[in-house]
This record gives structure tokens, sequence and C-alpha cells, in this order.
């Protein structure tokens, strides 16, 4: 497990057809260790050409252990998860590699709830994996992958369409990228239901171009689309759904946190931002902190990942949260990240308190430059005395305006070396003090 579930190359030793059945047979397994007897998996993926091949073996997997599958069939993650927490079903699983090309997939698992597996959950998930059998002959032979009205993505087009006003896009003309996946048919029909004219790019799967030159990644074909037209708000997603980016009225990228800004403010008007609280990861800019701090909200930080923002809000009841790569998470409506509903309440939020480009302006991010140092072994940090040292250094050098983020990438052999400030001088000084000592404490390979 990395970062966000099992992810790799597809036929790799990543992620392949033996990994997937054993992943079923350990999630049964696990399943039964809590004390569930009613084992019900709901199983759905995105449009890659692998997809049905994993489906057919995490479920042949699960059900060699007394298990029902359920096909959801190809679905965004957020319809997924929310399709789970509206059920009375065990566990699920997305079949998606997010916003990687067609070449990968995995496996993305959500708890009771809907909600992403804990910790310990994915630890002896983990564990489990590695104990379980591979099929026969290598062959996950075949299992009946049931269908119920209960279990489809109607369930969640029906919770959205109920959450948000009749008819409150009418008269607005609407750019979508649907980056060739799971978002290809739902997001259109989504917002033409609320009365937008929708205009369309990334509805063509093939099983091969997924995220190819389209989607959340490559948002200067959705800019490019928008430009050329007039428009009213443009929206790309990634090959799952659980992202979203948008384009202002002067065709820009609108930086992640102007988004949870424009999210956090309507909260806060509406009264409905508890403790006036906004949750991001480590890896958002002093920026946002800065505009929210101007508004009267503040901000709490967690690790990297939508996980970890989900489960601060949990805890504390927090109801607004996301990273800056398109993540949001609205708690009142679900528990983990959906692309199309905050894509949905963006475009309700920009008609009630103004144009994006207002909010894209008003977040001003603060000089910042990343670098990635691969490295041979991964020893605890507070243990390097260099760079121990080095991060004392950096923060009198920022005094109250600048930070140091620094850690070991959770999918790769890499340290990750991040550094704001107030002027660029001060962070390409700190970034040069912490690489110095990155080389003395670590084996740096290249």
């Amino acid at each position: 497990f990395g970062t966000d579930g099992i992810r790799g190359a597809y036929g790799s030793d990543a992620l392949n057809d033996e990994i997937a059945y054993r992943a079923g047979v350990a999630a049964a397994r696990m399943l039964k260790e809590r004390g569930m007897s009613d084992l019900r998996l709901l199983v759905g993926r995105d449009t890659r050409k692998s997809g049905p091949a994993l489906q057919k073996a995490l479920s042949a997997g699960f059900a060699s252990q007394g298990g029902e599958v359920f096909d959801v069939g190809v679905a965004p993650t957020p319809a997924i998860a929310k399709t789970l927490a509206m059920s009375e079903a065990a566990m699920a699983c997305s079949i998606t590699a997010s916003h990687n090309p067609s070449t990968d997939n995995g496996l993305k698992f959500f708890q009771t709830g809907g909600r992403k597996l804990s910790d310990e959950m994915e630890q002896r998930l983990d564990k489990l994996v590695g104990e379980a059998s591979p099929p026969t002959d290598g062959n996950v032979g075949d299992v009946a992958m049931q269908t119920s009205k209960a279990y489809q993505v109607t369930t969640y087009v029906e919770t959205v369409q109920n959450a948000l006003p009749s008819g409150f896009l009418v008269g607005k003309r609407i750019v979508l990228d649907c980056a060739n996946g799971a978002m290809f048919q739902i997001a259109p029909e989504m917002f033409r239901f609320f009365g937008a004219e929708v205009t369309v790019v990334g509805v063509e799967p093939n099983g091969d171009n997924i995220n190819d030159g389209v989607g959340s990644e490559h948002s200067d074909s959705l800019q490019a689309l928008y430009e050329a037209g007039d428009y009213d708000l443009a929206f790309a997603f990634d090959g799952d759904g659980d992202r979203v980016v948008s384009i202002d009225e002067q065709g820009r990228k609108i930086p992640g946190e102007a988004l949870l800004l424009l999210l956090a403010n309507a909260a806060n008007n509406a009264g409905d931002l508890f403790e006036k609280t906004l949750v991001t990861t480590i890896q958002s800019n002093l920026g946002l902190d800065a505009a929210l701090e101007n508004l009267g909200i503040s901000v709490e930080r967690t690790g990297v990942g939508d996980k970890h923002i989900a489960r601060l809000m949990q805890s504390r009841g927090y109801k607004v949260g996301g990273e800056e790569s398109g993540h949001v998470i609205l708690g009142d409506f679900s528990p983990t990240g959906d692309g199309l509903f905050a894509a949905l309440s963006l475009a309700k939020i920009s008609g009630s308190e103004g144009a994006l480009q207002k909010w894209s302006d008003l977040y001003e991010a603060f000089p910042q430059k990343s670098i990635g140092l691969k490295v041979a072994a991964k020893p605890p940090l507070e243990r390097c005395r260099e760079i121990q040292k080095s991060l004392a250094h950096c923060d009198a050098l920022y005094g109250d305006s600048g930070r140091t983020v620094i850690r070991y990438s959770g999918t790769e052999p890499k340290l990750r070396i991040l550094v704001e400030a107030t002027n660029d001088d001060i962070v390409g000084k700190a970034i040069e003090i912490l690489v110095q000592a990155a080389y003395a404490d670590l084996e740096v390979v290249g």
C-alpha cells in the first residue's frame, strides 16, 4: 500500500491479476476478523483496459472466502464511496490509478460509511495480501458478480440531485473535460440536469486514452476550448473523478488553494464552517493561510493525502477540506474527495459570490520551491543530525513568514523538500542549506 491504496503498472510486480486476487482474499479475511458475517463487496472501475481483468480477479478472491461481490460498473471513485456509505455493504473497492497513465492501475479500498481505510486496516490488509495463496494454477476462475439497484451509480446521482437547487445552472454555458475517464457520462449528464448548456472534451474512452492529454493534469486543452468560446465556467476532472480543477474568467487555471478559499468563505458566510476552520495538508501554500486569516478563518494541516484530511475532519467535525491538487472534501455530503460535487458547488457559489477571477486574485502564493532527491535508504529524519540543524537554521531565516516541509515519498525512494518564504532569495538559500544537509546525512543516488 502506498499513499492511496495499491497502485502500479499493470502486469508488473506492483500490480497484477494475482495481487488483485490475493487482495480480494485478504479483504474478506480481514472483515471476518473484525466480526463481520455479512460479507458484501462493491466493486467499480474507471475506463482503463486492464480494469475488467483486475475486477474479475479481485472478485474471485473475495468470493473464494464466501463473500458476495456487487458490480457497480464504470463509476467515479466518489460515487462508489457514496454508494457504499448509503448501503449496508461491508466494503468497496475502486479499481483505478486516478490521474496516472492508462498503463497503470490500482485498488482503492473503502470501509463502511464510505471512508478510506484506517492505517491499522491498511497495515492488516497489506499483511494478509502477503499471506494469501495465489489462485490455483494461476487461474482466477469465474465468479458471478451480482448487480443490485441499491449498489448502482443511480443512488449517487439521485443524492447529488437532491443536494442542490433545481435548475440553478439554467442559462450557464459550461465546458467539462472528463479525462476520458470515469466521469465521461455522469458529469455532463449532471450539469445538464441542473440546466447548463454543456460542451465536453475527454468523453471518448477507448481503454488506452484516459488522462492522455486531457483531464485535470492537462488543463491546457480545457483552457484553449474555454478561450475559443463564450463560456461561463470550465472544469476538468482526473481519471477517477476525485479531483477537479477550474478555469477563471480570464482563462487562467485557478490554484487549488484559491478554490479552497472560495469554498471555505462561502461555508463561513452561510454559518456552516465548523469552528471557522479549513483543513488542508502540509503541501498547501502559506498564501492560503494569509488569505484565510483576512477572512477570519483558521487552517489545520495534515500529512499529504486526502485520507488524512478526511480523518481529521471526521474526528473533529470540520466541514471543508482539500489539497492544492484538486481534492476537495465537503463533509456534509461525503467523507471523501468528490470532484463532481465540488465542481457543482463551485458553480453554485460563483453565481452568488461573484466571479471566480475575484477569488483567484485574492489568493497570492508565497514563493515556493520543491526538490526531490533519490535516496538509497530512508533512516528516520529525526535522527539525521545535519538535517535537524539545517531545519533550525531555516526557521531562523524565515522568522514567522516561511516554512520547510521535508519528508520521504510514500511511493518512491525519494526525499522531498519544500520551502516557502516571503521572497525568492530566502527560498533559494534555504533549499541550498537543506540539500547540503541531505547529502551529509543520506546516501543520495545520482
